[in-house]
C-alpha cells in the first residue's frame, strides 16, 4: 500500500476519498505561494526537512490556523502532510513537466526516470510525517528527541523526553514514552515492538484509515496502542475506537507524564 501511494504521488491522507487530479496549471494562492518557494530552490530537490518546513509555512501564510497546533493537532497533521504532497507533485512538474511532455527517444531512458521519480517518492514519504510530527510535539512544548539509539542499535522515532532520560537508570520508565510513525501499517507495525526494551506499552501513529479489527486486536496483545488523527477515528470499526487514541489524547498523555 505504501508503495502504491508513493508510485502516484499520493499522501496517506488521500485514502478514503475520490480521488482526484491536481489541475497543475490553476493559479491559486496555494499554488501561487509554491511557485514562489520553488524559485527559490538552487538544488533540484530540497531535503524533506525543508520541504516540510515549506508546507507547513505555505499552508499557514494562506489559512493563517497556526494556533491549531495546541486546539487542533489532528487536523493540522492532515492539513501539512496533504500540502506537502501538493508541493512536492507541483515541484515534480517543474522539473520534469517539459521533458515528459517531449517524450522519450526509447525504453530506457523512459524506465531510468521513472526509476528515479519512484524512488525520491518512497524515500521521502515516510520522513514528511515524522517531520511533521516533530513540529507539533514543538509547538506543544513537549520534551522529546528522534532518533534515539536504544538497545541493539535500534532507532525509535520518537522517545519523551529524550536520550538521557531512557539511558539513565534512575528514570523512572513510567514517565517514558514511545512513539512510532508509520504512513501506513500492515506488517511493519510489528517493527515498533523491541525498539526500546525500558518501554513495555508502544504508542503508533498512522495515516492509514479503516484498519481491521483483527490487525488491532493484534496491536493490542503485542502493547502497541494506534494513534491517529482525529478526523480519521470514524474511519475504524465502531467496537474498537475505545482502544484507539487522538492525536490529542497521546499529546495529553506526555503533558501530564511530564509534570514534575
Amino acid at each position: 500500500m505504501e508503495e502504491f501511494l508513493s508510485a502516484f504521488g499520493m499522501s496517506a491522507a488521500d485514502t478514503g476519498y475520490l480521488i482526484q487530479a491536481d489541475n497543475l496549471t490553476t493559479e491559486t494562492d496555494v499554488d501561487l505561494s509554491i511557485d514562489a518557494f520553488i524559485q527559490t530552490l538552487k538544488e533540484e530537490f530540497p531535503s524533506s526537512v525543508i520541504m516540510s518546513a515549506a508546507a507547513r509555512d505555505i499552508f499557514h501564510r494562506i489559512y493563517d490556523h497556526e494556533e491549531r497546533i495546541i486546539s487542533k493537532p489532528g487536523n493540522v497533521i492532515v492539513d501539512w502532510t496533504a500540502m506537502e504532497y501538493r508541493l512536492f507533485r507541483r515541484l515534480e512538474f517543474h522539473r520534469y513537466g517539459k521533458t515528459i511532455q517531449s517524450g522519450f527517444n526509447d525504453l530506457e531512458t523512459f524506465i531510468k526516470m521513472a526509476n528515479m521519480v519512484l524512488n525520491r517518492r518512497k524515500s521521502r514519504a515516510g520522513k514528511s510525517l515524522e517531520n511533521h510530527l516533530s513540529a507539533i510535539f514543538t509547538g506543544n512544548r513537549l520534551s522529546f528527541e528522534e532518533q534515539v539509539i536504544t538497545e541493539g542499535n535500534k532507532r525509535p522515532d520518537f522517545i519523551f523526553p529524550g536520550s538521557s532520560a531512557y539511558h539513565d537508570v534512575h528514570f523512572r520508565n513510567d514517565k517514558l514514552i514511545f512513539l512510532g510513525a508509520k504512513t501506513t501499517c500492515k506488517d511493519r507495525w510489528r517493527q515498533v515492538i523491541n525498539e526500546a526494551n525500558r518501554i513495555p506499552q508502544k504508542h503508533l501513529f498512522t495515516l492509514q484509515q479503516g484498519i481491521s479489527s483483527k490487525q488491532i486486536n493484534e496491536m493490542k496483545e503485542e502493547g502497541v496502542t494506534l494513534v491517529v488523527p482525529s478526523p480519521y477515528l470514524t474511519s475504524f470499526p465502531d467496537t474498537q475506537r475505545s482502544s484507539i487514541w487522538t492525536l490529542e489524547k497521546f499529546i495529553s498523555f506526555c503533558r501530564e507524564t511530564q509534570k514534575p
